[in-house]
């Protein structure tokens, strides 16, 4: 019993958790910081799904794995923009061809064609393996300005 259990504490600390924490850099990179977030938005804590479907897939993933690649993690971050609450969703993959697949599946589960629609206004982007949701009523340009910005220095580190 006792050497089953060093044998799980050795496996643990030297296997699966620097593996599933490495799984996470690329997207804590992808998140903004507080210093990144815009003066008109302010940090909100839970979650401010603009439709159904993308409350479903933060909440219910598991749904749609005959459709969607696993995840290899998720975060969330919501804020108050002027009027406007939402969340940005963020999903990471094992693999950036796992991202494109789940993105093609995504566009047509969140907006029923290849684009964003009145009814359905998410805004979706994109760095390496990290697929993220902006859902809000009408994505604030100061937000998106901010994602996009964050992005391109995940993408080019100096």
């Amino acid at each position: 019993m006792h050497r089953k259990m060093v044998i799980s504490i050795w496996f643990l600390c030297t296997i699966a958790l620097p593996f599933c924490a490495a799984g996470t850099d690329k997207l804590d990179a992808a998140m903004l910081k507080e210093s990144e977030t815009p003066k008109d938005c302010k940090v909100l804590e839970g979650k401010y799904a603009f439709d159904l479907q993308t409350q479903i897939l933060d909440e219910h993933y598991e749904l749609y794995k005959s459709l969607l690649p696993p995840l290899s993690g998720k975060q969330a971050q919501s804020f108050k923009c002027g009027k406007q609450k939402g969340t940005i969703f963020y999903y990471e993959y094992s693999s950036q061809a796992d991202r494109v697949e789940a993105e093609k599946g995504i566009r047509r589960l969140l907006w029923g064609e290849d684009h964003s629609t009145p009814e359905h206004p998410e805004q979706i982007e994109h760095v390496e393996n990290v697929l993220i949701v902006v859902s809000f009523e009408k994505a604030p340009n100061v937000l998106l300005t901010a994602i996009r910005a964050k992005l391109q220095r995940v993408m080019n580190p100096t």
